[in-house]
């Protein structure tokens, strides 16, 4: 499976991390699946909750590990809760999540686009992230590490 993932930062007001990627992933009927939130949502790692509201909007509770190694004592999991609404059109899927952790605001924004192949699908993405005061907390390099955990648990999700 090619995988790039790509983790960007800016000082600016806006304080969104850019996150990107390309991966071949075998998945018959990938648009639908990153369509449905009930498909797709078991790909969230550690996915406690999830709450369908409609086609296109779910809540789901989920918590990240902090591993050992990173030295933050007081902290052993961030428990998050998000609202996601799905959109798509042609071979794009977009998702807005907002949600909170330790009382924070969190915004993340994904695209998905898809191209077909015979044998496999290659699924082009990109997110961006707003941790918000999360980021001064725990420190830029902590929240890449955490988002470049989930996404790759995500993907062998996907490609599975």
């Amino acid at each position: 499976m090619a995988q790039a993932i790509h983790f960007l930062g800016s000082r600016n007001i806006c304080k969104m991390i850019q996150l990107s990627g390309q991966n071949e992933v075998k998945r018959k009927g990938l648009l639908e699946f990153l369509r449905d939130p009930s498909s797709f949502s078991k790909c969230i790692p550690n996915l406690e909750s999830l709450e369908v509201k409609s086609a296109s909007e779910f809540s789901a509770k989920f918590k990240v590990e902090v591993p050992e190694e990173m030295d933050i004592t007081y902290l052993k999991n961030l428990g998050m809760k998000m609202n996601f609404k799905i959109s798509s059109h042609d071979n794009a899927v977009t998702m807005h999540g907002e949600g909170r952790s330790m009382g924070l605001k969190l915004k993340i924004d994904i695209n998905v686009e898809i191209i077909e192949r015979e044998a496999y699908s290659i699924m082009s993405w990109n997110a961006s992230f707003d941790a918000g005061l999360l980021e001064k907390l725990l420190g830029k390099e902590k929240i890449k590490e955490f988002s470049d955990s989930i996404i790759l648990k995500m993907v062998e999700c996907i490609n599975s």
